[in-house]
């Protein structure tokens, strides 16, 4: 298995053997972890959990926009601009098409 880890898991796991990315490998490899995240809160068991799983996306969501150079008042302008021309998702509303 390979996986991007946080800084300090070397020293906690000190069975595995890791290496520091090269720049080209960065960007798919937190695209990966984005998804691995994702997956977890939706596995997520309970709230305590859940909490747990969105913070690691919400960290991995910040090292992506470090990595990227993206500021994140900019990113924040973009959410905006986004959530006043298409909303929010605070009415949960689920979408159904033949086309499934």
């Amino acid at each position: 298995m390979k996986k991007l880890v946080r800084n300090k898991i070397p020293e906690f796991a000190t069975y595995a053997k890791y290496r520091k990315l090269k720049p080209e490998e960065i960007e798919a490899a937190l695209k990966n972890k984005i998804v691995e995240e994702a997956q977890e809160v939706k596995a997520a068991p309970n709230e305590e959990n859940l909490i747990e799983e969105l913070g690691d996306m919400y960290t991995v969501l910040q090292a992506f926009l470090e990595f990227k150079k993206i500021d994140e008042s900019r990113f924040l302008k973009k959410v905006e601009e986004k959530n006043r021309a298409k909303g929010t998702f605070s009415e949960y509303l689920l979408m159904e098409t033949e086309d499934e």
